[in-house]
């Protein structure tokens, strides 16, 4: 028997630390589906973050500052004695909540800082003061796929893959008809991580092949779908859930040209709604996508093969529908994330301001026993225990 056909202990309470949760970012689907999927098991799971627009209104959200502080009252609050990050800066709040909380850095990865061109050095300087001060300090570590768990440099870190059936199960595609190509990408098409996510190179790539039906979709701004239209790409800009599905369905093809890549979720949904999908061998590209290529050239050759032969099309999309929807799901995720939370505490932590509280009333009965020249033993101990309790 192995550990996922047991039901592990599991703690009555999580907190969730993400920096933002805001439509367009993987982390933040991530976060909302596993803390849907902890609260349909009874766990009540919340969502402290720096930002949130309001895209996941049916998730327990609360704003809270990347402090040690803060977060241990939020926790508390929701009576959590599991806290796990899932990003920077929280990752870092993590070392400082040891004593009764259960703590767990759950690693997306950090895009190689050379990938970067004006804070690379600070970057770096994260990378290493995770790998040297958080990983060690924590309860586990968790990595969402083999190459996360080997770019971080942390091998004892335990692999809990995502899930991709968040978007709709619309079964297998048939032969596309005949027409352009349908060739797309969703991505964040901002400049800040345009060189790492390969947006120049995808321009190129469209401007190179006008034979192809070139569209493009993610987060971004007018100003950048100007840019991708004057090399004839179709742009929609922030698409919702609904949308963004719809527009991955309707390609012939994905394709991405990113650097680097812990997962890339969007390939996967890509895969799970039945579009082949071509990759650079990069990052995670190998473990989720069944076509990946070392150059740009390589990558264009594929797409010309399918051009000339659109059953190719279909074998190759039914090939990464079944890999993706037969290995990844968000049910599986959440029983190994609680499967990694069994050694958590049995009891939900101290309520912090309760004890801060009784530290005060400690403090000032102190005082006036010094005031009135009394001192004993017994208030010596009491002392000890109160601020051990309210250390946690």
């Amino acid at each position: 028997m192995t550990t996922l056909d047991r039901d592990p202990p599991r703690p009555a309470a999580v907190l969730m630390l993400t920096p933002r949760m805001v439509m367009g970012y993987g982390v933040a689907e991530a976060v909302a589906m596993q803390t849907r999927g902890l609260r349909a098991r009874g766990i009540n799971a919340v969502v402290g973050c720096l930002t949130d627009d309001g895209t996941y209104g049916d998730v327990p959200i609360r704003r809270v500052a990347p402090d040690r502080r803060a977060v241990a009252d939020l926790a508390a609050e929701a009576g959590a004695p599991v806290v796990i990050a899932h990003a920077s800066p929280f990752y870092e709040v993590l070392p400082g909540l040891t004593g009764p909380f259960w703590t767990i850095a759950y690693e997306y990865g950090d895009p190689t800082p050379e990938l970067f061109t004006r804070d690379a050095a600070q970057r770096r300087a994260v990378v290493e003061h995770k790998r040297t001060e958080v990983y060690p300090a924590v309860s586990a570590v968790a990595a969402i796929s083999e190459f996360i768990r080997r770019d971080i440099d942390w091998p004892q870190a335990t692999i809990i893959r995502l899930g991709v059936d968040h978007v709709p199960d619309l079964g297998l595609k048939k032969e596309p008809a005949p027409g352009p190509l349908r060739v797309g990408a969703l991505m964040r098409l901002g400049p800040g991580e345009a060189r790492y996510k390969g947006t120049e190179a995808l321009r190129d790539l469209a401007a190179g092949m006008p034979q192809f039906e070139w569209r493009f979709a993610g987060r971004g701004t007018e100003a950048d779908a100007a840019q991708l239209r004057q090399a004839g790409v179709r742009v929609v800009l922030n698409p919702g859930d609904a949308a963004r599905s719809q527009f991955l369905r309707d390609l012939d093809v994905f394709v991405t040209l990113s650097r680097w890549e812990g997962m890339n979720l969007p390939l996967v949904e890509a895969e799970a709604l039945g579009t082949p999908a071509l990759a650079l061998t990069t990052g995670a590209h190998a473990e989720f996508a069944p076509r990946t290529y070392g150059s740009v050239t390589d990558l264009a050759d594929a797409l010309n093969r399918y051009d000339a032969d659109r059953s190719l099309l279909v074998d190759d999309g039914r090939e990464a529908y079944e890999l993706v929807r037969g290995t990844l799901s968000w049910q599986s995720t959440v029983t190994e994330l609680v499967a990694l939370m069994a050694g958590a505490p049995g009891q939900p932590p101290p309520r912090r301001a309760r004890w801060r509280q009784q530290v005060g009333r400690l403090d000032r009965f102190r005082r006036s026993l010094v005031d009135a020249g009394i001192r004993s033993a017994v208030t010596d101990q009491w002392e000890r225990r109160i601020r051990r309790r309210s250390r946690g």
